[in-house]
């Protein structure tokens, strides 16, 4: 574990080497495909050290900005359909390494009722709990779910406990960019040659704009409106003075021209590795002539128009799934909540959006319940009607995987893994009742042999009517009157 030091910061640990290639190692290990850029594990591999270093500076020299996400759309089983979102290779290695600087921190605050997404804390640990609490007569439970948890998730109360609990000015802005960043679809897989260029304008464009953010938020503009959230539910160690926050706001440090730099390097990457998706409808010399323009005519009349309406829009509401620090912020979005259900007495175990909280009698669990929903309203999220039941345990509650009931604790088996078995009982069956009538014709085949038989002897027997003809059957020999 690295030491959280005034002089040894996480800023200064973040850009460190070893922190970069400890957490290249587990984003390889993760594997994952190319993110906006195209660039592919394989790809950065070939030149780690190279890459790594360069990163680096660009952290150090407050020069590192985030590319905007691939998002990719699929199908779900039911027709439905589920977008996935990809980091750039690039912005996941940062991510991955802000989020194991800054993860023991928050671990020594989190609360003994969480679960999910934190160390040597899981499904197991979980039901454990449960079924402790459980043994000490919590018999009535509420089962919830919390309603699209991370795409309900208000930024802007989030990034207000980062600065109420992290005196890190460079890891807020890392955060408070990638929060912002924006999204980049799927290309069609056989486009023409003009919805190639729009859609390669498009992403451009959105690399303008995440520049435009990473301009703005090394302003303190932003801090004034967080008076709006001040209540009584947000009283807790996430809350801090205002002051205290405008004390650590940062001085610009870039000018226009570093920021047209960044912006025509990346939107370059962006157009090739676009270009190499689409099968390179546009060669790579026409690209070299072609992208610097692009970006000096979208960056002219963009800049003051984005930083116009940039200014004046709210934040975004959700957080992109899937990315090495989502599942830590969740937690900590998440950790205020803990604390009130804690503060109320309510026995709770919850994993991620996932939670169940446990009660004496049905009252009660029905009490808890609504202060539950109070709380999360605070968060401004809410629970899952069609997921949300009170049930005593008796009657049977599904909790991660696993069924509470009248006879305990068990993993119920699977439907797909229920469907190989009765295939493999019926195969079974069938085989045996094959070799069980096998065993009955051969049994039966024997049984008429040996009868065949002894009804010759027997034959043979009635007609003997000599002694030599009786000799060695076993008969006693007969006497002549």
């Amino acid at each position: 574990m690295l030491d959280y030091t005034l002089n040894n910061s996480l800023a200064t640990q973040l850009y460190q080497p070893e922190t970069l290639h400890a957490a290249w190692r587990k984003v390889r290990a993760n594997k994952g495909g190319p993110g906006s850029d195209g660039v592919t594990i394989q790809q950065f591999e070939a030149n780690r050290t190279k890459h790594l270093r360069q990163l680096s500076r660009e952290i150090s020299e407050e020069r590192y900005y985030p590319l905007p996400v691939q998002k990719f759309t699929m199908k779900k089983s039911n027709g439905s359909t589920r977008e996935l979102s990809v980091l750039a290779l690039k912005d996941r290695i940062v991510q991955r390494a802000v989020c194991d600087l800054i993860s023991p921190i928050y671990e020594a605050k989190f609360l003994e009722c969480s679960f999910g997404y934190r160390p040597n804390r899981g499904v197991p640990h979980a039901v454990a709990q449960v079924t402790a609490i459980r043994a000490e007569g919590y018999q009535w439970v509420v089962h919830a779910d919390i309603e699209d948890f991370f795409d309900r998730m208000d930024t802007h109360l989030l990034m207000r406990f980062l600065r109420a609990s992290l005196k890190e000015p460079p890891i807020i802005r890392l955060i408070q960019m990638w929060l912002d960043m924006g999204g980049i679809l799927q290309p069609p897989k056989l486009p023409t040659w003009s919805t190639h260029i729009e859609s390669t304008l498009h992403h451009v464009g959105e690399g303008v704009e995440q520049v435009i953010n990473q301009f703005l938020h090394r302003t303190p503009h932003n801090y004034g409106r967080d008076n709006e959230y001040q209540n009584t539910f947000i009283e807790d160690e996430w809350a801090v003075d205002e002051p205290e926050i405008a004390a650590h706001a940062a001085p610009l440090a870039h000018t226009g021209k570093e920021m047209l730099t960044n912006l025509g390097r990346d939107g370059l990457l962006l157009l090739l590795a676009n270009a190499k998706r689409l099968w390179k409808p546009l060669a790579t010399k026409q690209l070299l002539i072609v992208a610097p323009l692009v970006v000096a005519a979208l960056a002219a009349p963009t800049v003051g128009s984005i930083v116009k309406a940039r200014m004046s829009r709210p934040r975004k509401i959700g957080v992109i799934q899937g990315s090495p620090l989502s599942p830590l912020l969740a937690n900590i979005y998440l950790h205020p909540f803990d604390k009130a259900m804690h503060r109320a007495g309510v026995r709770m175990v919850r994993y991620a959006d996932d939670l169940l909280l446990l009660c004496r009698s049905e009252g009660r669990a029905r009490h808890a319940l609504q202060h539950a929903q109070k709380q999360l309203a605070t968060l401004k999220l809410e629970l899952n009607p069609k997921k949300t039941q009170i049930a005593d345990f008796n009657t049977g509650i599904e909790f991660l995987g696993h069924i509470f009931d009248a006879d305990g604790c068990y993993q119920p088996i699977p439907e797909s893994r229920t469907k190989n078995l009765q295939n493999q009982l019926q195969r079974t069956l069938k085989q045996g009742a094959v070799q069980v009538k096998r065993a009955g014709q051969h049994a039966t085949q024997n049984g008429r042999n040996i009868a065949t038989q002894l009804s010759e002897r027997f034959k043979k027997r009635g007609t003997a009517n000599t002694d030599a003809d009786l000799v060695g059957t076993g008969f006693p020999r007969t006497k002549s009157k």
